[in-house]
């Protein structure tokens, strides 16, 4: 069930079929983007200082037809304002506000970078509405950035990409003071998810760019070897996989939540 439309934003990055809502969390509004359609619902949160439009391109490759819902995190796009001590477990709950106002039972969910995490972490506190988990570059561990790439997230952006880039995250920080910068930018590394990847039987894909390396090993990545888990490297690309092949990343998420469904993942 949709709620009433608070506005329909075309130029959001999403495409016209999709409509902006709010709803109310204690000190912020949080902003989602609806596109009802078939099949499961997939859920998709944007990373750090993004938009929802940054996952346009992956929207756009996953077909007209699919149901997909985008819920920006607080301080960007429709979400305001940017939290006080904010945390991987208060986004999760944003989300699943969202989820319940939209009275979804069950739903794909999955992120770049920090909805990557924020994704596993709604698999920890609410497994049975969770149909399987997308983390593209949602470092488990922050220690991974280091050990599985060198602290490399650029290397392979072109000079258009490091510029589509740097206008993405600008129009979400125009309005934010230094401090709240420093504070959001701190807060993927108070987290760790290896706990939940280790108990958890959801199915889990696990999407990373091999910077045109050898890929790391599940222990640089800090993700625990098992059956569910289901780890893809995209070659040649880093960080930026919504930006740099979001064709690709679109169809390993459709593939998976097929297989999911099927019980093949």
């Amino acid at each position: 069930m949709r709620p009433d439309a608070d506005h329909c934003d075309p130029d959001v990055g999403l495409g016209t079929a999709f409509a902006q809502h709010t709803i109310q969390a204690p000190g912020a509004t949080i902003a989602f983007h609806v596109r009802d359609g078939r099949g499961p619902p997939l859920v998709l949160i944007p990373g750090s200082f993004n938009a929802a439009g940054a996952l346009g391109d992956i929207v756009d490759n996953l077909g007209a037809e699919s149901h997909v819902v985008v819920i920006e995190l607080r301080g960007h796009g429709g979400s305001w304002p940017p939290p006080e001590n904010g945390s991987i477990e208060l986004f999760a709950r944003d989300v699943l506000r969202v989820l319940a106002h939209l009275r979804l039972r069950t739903c794909f969910v999955g992120g770049h970078s920090i909805g990557g995490m924020i994704a596993i972490e709604i698999a920890r506190v609410r497994p049975w509405i969770v149909e399987g988990v997308i983390s593209i570059e949602g470092w488990t561990n922050h220690h991974a950035q280091h050990d599985a790439f060198s602290d490399d997230t650029m290397s392979t952006l072109s000079a258009e990409q490091v510029a589509r880039r740097q206008q993405l995250r600008q129009e979400v920080l125009h309005r934010w003071t230094d401090w709240q910068k420093r504070d959001f930018a701190a807060i993927w590394k108070t987290w760790d998810g290896f706990d939940v990847l280790e108990q958890t039987e959801l199915p889990i894909l696990e999407l990373y760019g091999d910077r045109g390396r050898e890929p790391a090993t599940h222990e640089q990545l800090h993700i625990p070897r098992r059956d569910n888990i289901e780890l893809r490297w995209l070659a040649g690309v880093s960080h930026s996989l919504p930006l740099e092949c979001p064709r690709e990343v679109a169809r390993l998420i459709a593939d998976f939540m097929q297989r999911s469904q099927s019980g093949d993942a």
